[in-house]
């Protein structure tokens, strides 16, 4: 999809979809989403207000972060969205929040079990931080506590779905698409190694790269539907597949 009141993009920055009321950009692999404090850095996040300056003046959900209305991780590529109005700012904060606003993630799993076209997954869970710097996650299942102490106190309060099923299945290796409504740090990768299909190329959550292959991490956020911040008509924003899950593995986002 498409919009107008796009101006040139700079060097680095794709965009997917602009209008008066909306950002959609494809956040590369290895590039983070938002500043991390260190002086001149660069980020998705500079890149999209060298082209839309007016989003400074946004509020953000985080401070330093104008118009952004999620992130994704460092080592994840495609759709960030952003906001080039307060009111739309607004407007979508609060779909986000209620679940109106779904994400599609394509993930290149290395399975413990062959895979077939088709078969689908489902979690739904809350998550515990833990492991050094609590940089990961941990899937806290229904009915569970998360463990005593610091674990405890900031595990998510609130339970998050994310269904899956195999587009395209090979011995060791499938395509996979993930689907979410409301996101928690982690949460797909997370959910994906829980399920046992860990993401090739996630040193956090199971699996490592085989030789000879790109350095990364084989998740892909490729579609987003949601109603549109002025209108309220639904529409979906779309990104496609990284050439390189195809160079390595043989996978294209339109074979099924």
């Amino acid at each position: 999809m498409s919009g107008s009141g796009s101006p040139p993009a700079p060097p680095g920055l794709t965009v997917l979809y602009a209008d008066a009321e909306l950002i959609a950009v494809d956040k590369p692999a290895g590039l983070h989403t938002a500043p991390q404090g260190r002086a001149g850095e660069d980020t998705l996040l500079g890149r999209l207000l060298a082209a839309f300056p007016e989003v400074a003046a946004l509020p953000g959900r985080k401070p330093g972060e104008p118009g952004l209305l999620h992130r994704l991780d460092f080592e994840t590529s495609g759709i960030v969205l952003a906001a080039r109005t307060p009111e739309a700012f607004r407007r979508l904060t609060r779909d986000f929040a209620a679940g109106r606003v779904a994400k599609e993630y394509l993930a290149l799993c290395a399975p413990a079990t062959q895979l077939q076209p088709g078969q689908s997954f489902a979690v739904e869970s809350r998550f515990a931080p833990f492991g050094p710097g609590r940089r990961k996650v941990r899937v806290v299942p229904a009915g569970v506590a998360p463990a005593r102490g610091r674990a405890r106190r900031q595990a998510s309060t609130e339970s998050y779905r994310t269904e899956a099923v195999a587009e395209q299945a090979r011995p060791g290796l499938a395509l996979v698409r993930a689907r979410i409504l409301r996101g928690f740090r982690h949460q797909v990768r997370a959910h994906l190694g829980y399920l046992g299909l860990p993401i090739v190329g996630d040193e956090l959550y199971g699996s490592g790269l085989p030789p000879g292959v790109d350095p990364r991490l084989y998740l892909h956020a490729c579609s987003v539907d949601l109603p549109h911040p002025a209108s309220g008509t639904a529409m979906r924003i779309d990104s496609p597949l990284p050439a390189v899950f195809a160079l390595c593995y043989g996978f294209d986002q339109g074979r099924q």
